[in-house]
């Protein structure tokens, strides 16, 4: 899931508490990538951290949380479908098939975001000013514990992405498409033609459809397991 999907399902679908670093451990994984290719969290320190400050543990709870939702998301029938559906239409266009995979995935979940904009625009500045909350300096400085890596310049990318407030423009689909060539462009990957990108978001923005994602992740053995919740 993107950035607001992960905040709805959270906290209108689960019901768990919006608290601001755990929303910011939701976040950080997805805005890594904009931070650094080379230095990556060591899960497994995160996994085995043990803090005892409400910070800590809140931003630990929040990474935790998304790797387990995203885990669950990403095997649903529902996600799986649409992914194929994206794919069928782009055969032939001479782009690799492990790039179209990619374009197809981060389609569906830009998408989910854009239907969650334009459902409600008001959940974007509560997003945003949860965030706001958080001390950027204090998350590179906790998360380079809990992650066992180095976080230098991270406070200015989590300054930047909440003065931004980028998700105001997922409101047009339109856009989208540029939030991929900025992607593929940050992991290095090739270029893929406009015409495919057009094509991969129109039919996105008929066939996805977050609620059908809420009613799949509610089916029993689905959900996320409880250990990311925070308590």
């Amino acid at each position: 899931m993107n950035y607001l999907s992960h905040f709805v399902y959270n906290h209108e679908i689960r019901g768990l508490a919006a608290t601001p670093y755990f929303a910011m451990g939701v976040v950080l994984p997805d805005l890594w990538l904009r931070f650094s290719r080379q230095r990556r969290l060591r899960w497994r320190a995160v996994r085995t951290a043990e803090p005892t400050d409400p910070v800590d543990a809140a931003l630990r709870a929040g990474l935790l949380n998304h790797v387990e939702v995203d885990r669950s998301f990403h095997v649903l029938p529902t996600f799986l479908r649409w992914q194929q559906a994206l794919k069928a239409g782009v055969n032939g266009s001479g782009v690799h098939p492990a790039l179209v995979d990619f374009v197809a995935h981060v389609a569906i979940e830009l998408v989910m975001d854009h239907h969650l904009v334009q459902a409600a625009p008001a959940r974007v500045e509560q997003f945003y000013e949860l965030l706001a909350e958080c001390d950027s300096g204090v998350v590179a400085q906790r998360v380079a514990v809990l992650g066992a890596v180095k976080t230098h310049g991270l406070d200015d990318v989590v300054r930047r992405f909440v003065e931004r407030r980028f998700l105001r423009y997922y409101r047009a689909w339109g856009g989208l498409a540029d939030v991929v060539r900025i992607l593929l462009a940050l992991a290095q990957m090739p270029a893929v033609p406009e015409a495919m990108l057009e094509g991969v978001f129109a039919r996105a923005v008929r066939v996805v459809r977050p609620e059908a994602i809420w009613v799949a992740l509610a089916e029993p053995g689905i959900a996320p397991a409880t250990s990311a919740i925070v308590r």
